[in-house]
């Protein structure tokens, strides 16, 4: 008799030689036909949503033609903060409102200065938290608008019911007229910084964040580090804001020709009310916001209105007007964290993504100047370089790079700027930060309290330089310290190279301090004051045209279509649940695939030379 094999797992059937009459289950068939239904109608549901969206970006994106009147006052609501670049609706964020970016609203009013259609403005504002930096170069705009003989007349509420309203009155104080509600307050409190420092929390539940840095005032750890400032961090943060403030008092009193002394007092009591606002010359009107709309619109409701929103003259007017020249400037935007990656990531500055747009623009003939707009805290060193070598590619082409800092330029925000041919900044922007930090949280005390046990094999002496469950090594801390030393060696040599300064000095500047615009012009880090209205200035003079109207300007890299929105969304719900590692992707990439790393291992690396750790 032939043996059957089997195993602890299987066990062959036996012949069996009376097999049964199927038998028909009522219950179950319903059941399946239930499943396939549902699955049908779910999937059917699914197509119709993305139908329906991206036929929403195709059709609804293409707004109707306004008609604009031949006699126009502009209106802008300022409800929300003004973003850095354009915000529009997107497959990740479907429900985006629609919103114009701070150079989108400048060229606005710029263009409006010029057109004989429009007589003035309207800016309603709602205690929303805008940007200095964003202030400064709106102040600049409203201040030609106005010397191209329009009106500028601004109406809030109340200048911050519940908080400091200084940025607010900031922006108000550019305007020829500050019109506020009878009941609203001007409060004038002055500006202040406060940090939060975990450490004592940090003990109590066992983390020991452990970070080197380079040098004194890189000191983005310190929240986790310390129990208060460190006096290089309080140097540093106290001088920051002495010279916001100056910028700040300096611009009002100049405004509303009142003594710095004056306004100073109004800055020590705090809050100032409408009436002794009124009287002080702080506001013009304390009135409501239709008498306002009756001042310049008229009081007739039969005739046609003269408002027409900000939003719609640039639809109708700015987006349509037609070059005056075939000089085409690339206008390359690096806002967010640094980050290694090839593909697009909102909310990141993909350090290939970006470098791919600054070599397309080298390459294209057609393009006479490239323009950086940098809104960046840093990131990856390793990103931050592959943009930089492609700012050195895209000279060695003969391009003119001109870079334009926005509220933010700090670290690896450096980095990428330091070979163009000239930088601006504005007063308040942030810059500099020329340091390295690395290092992790080492968690084995949370461990013990929460009785969870690691056990682990290793290869390698350092091996558990960026395991969390247990403190650096004296061998892995001279590990991280060599580094460290190199990086930040790396980062004096490119910054004394492109700024054309001796690299002992950069050193005696750089040790991880913060500088405000107008400091970092004084030192020579930057070159200019100005925005991006003036970076474009300058590269209308370089291609030798008039000003930055008479510039074709060409975004890159060019903006992803519905379809490159679905396909990015896609791809990136796949990928979720992998970790990125930054320089180190590919090396882990290869560990996975050997089962060597599992994907969801407990490993942290560093990934930046700020205060981002992954």
């Amino acid at each position: 008799m032939k043996r059957q094999m089997g195993s602890f797992f299987y066990k062959p059937k036996t012949n069996q030689t009376n097999i049964s009459k199927k038998r028909w289950d009522i219950p179950s068939i319903l059941l399946k036909i239930l499943k396939r239904l549902c699955m049908t109608l779910g999937g059917f549901l699914l197509f119709l949503i993305l139908a329906s969206i991206i036929a929403g970006f195709f059709v609804g994106g293409k707004k109707s033609a306004v008609t604009l009147p031949k006699d126009m006052v502009l209106v802008y609501n300022i409800t929300d903060g003004i973003a850095e670049t354009s915000i529009t609706s997107s497959l990740s964020d479907p429900f985006a409102m629609p919103a114009l970016s701070v150079q989108n609203i400048v060229n606005t009013l710029d263009y409006a200065a010029k057109d004989s259609h429009v007589r003035g403005m309207i800016v309603s504002l709602d205690n929303a938290a805008i940007e200095l930096v964003h202030i400064q170069e709106l102040r600049a705009a409203i201040k030609r608008f106005r010397a191209a003989g329009k009106f500028a007349h601004i109406y809030t509420a109340s200048f911050s019911d519940l908080g400091s309203g200084i940025g607010a009155y900031y922006f108000a104080s550019a305007f020829d007229e500050i019109w506020m509600q009878p009941i609203g307050l001007v409060s004038l409190s002055g500006l202040s910084m406060e940090m939060p420092f975990a450490k004592d929390l940090l003990d109590k539940v066992g983390v020991t964040p452990e970070f080197l840095h380079r040098e004194d005032y890189k000191s983005a750890m310190e929240s986790f580090t310390n129990t208060s400032m460190s006096p290089a961090n309080r140097e540093m943060m106290t001088s920051v804001l002495n010279d916001f403030s100056s910028q700040i008092i300096k611009d009002i009193v100049s405004d509303k020709k009142i003594s710095k002394e004056k306004f100073q007092s109004f800055m020590n009591v705090g809050i100032v009310t409408g009436v002794d606002a009124l009287k002080a010359g702080l506001i013009t009107h304390l009135d409501y916001a239709d008498n306002l709309i009756k001042t310049v619109d008229g009081d007739d409701d039969n005739k046609k209105s003269s408002l027409v929103s900000i939003e719609d003259y640039f639809d109708a007017a700015v987006l349509t007007k037609t070059p005056t020249s075939h000089a085409n400037v690339a206008l390359v935007n690096i806002e967010g964290e640094i980050v290694s990656g090839h593909e697009y990531d909102p909310g990141y500055a993909t350090g290939d993504y970006i470098a791919s747009a600054i070599f397309d623009a080298a390459r294209d003939e057609d393009i006479q100047v490239i323009v950086l707009r940098v809104n960046s805290p840093g990131g990856s060193p390793t990103a931050s370089e592959t943009i930089r070598r492609a700012v050195v590619y895209a000279k060695e082409k003969g391009k003119r790079v001109v870079v334009s800092m926005g509220p933010l330029a700090a670290s690896g925000g450096y980095w990428v700027a330091v070979d163009a041919d000239k930088i601006f900044a504005m007063p308040a922007t942030l810059t500099g930060s020329i340091g390295v930090i690395m290092g992790k949280f080492e968690l084995s005390g949370l461990w013990k309290k929460l009785g969870v046990n690691w056990d682990r094999l290793s290869w390698g002496k350092n091996s558990g330089l960026w395991s969390m469950n247990k403190p650096l090594s004296d061998s892995e801390r001279a590990a991280l310290n060599y580094a460290i030393d190199d990086m930040y060696d790396a980062f004096l040599t490119r910054v004394s190279e492109g700024r054309k300064i001796p690299k002992e000095k950069v050193r005696d500047m750089a040790k991880g301090r913060v500088w405000t615009g107008t400091q970092a012009q004084k030192i020579g880090l930057v070159d200019t004051i100005g925005g991006l209205d003036d970076a474009m200035d300058e590269a209308a003079r370089i291609i030798g045209v008039d000003d930055r109207a008479d510039l074709n300007i060409i975004i890159m890299p060019k903006p992803l279509t519905p379809i490159e929105q679905f396909m990015t969304l896609i791809e990136g719900q796949v990928s979720m649940g992998n970790f990125d590692f930054g320089a180190n992707a590919d090396i882990f990439k290869l560990l996975r695939k050997a089962e060597i790393i599992n994907k969801s291992g407990p490993i942290q690396t560093y990934d930046g030379d700020l205060e981002f750790i992954h």
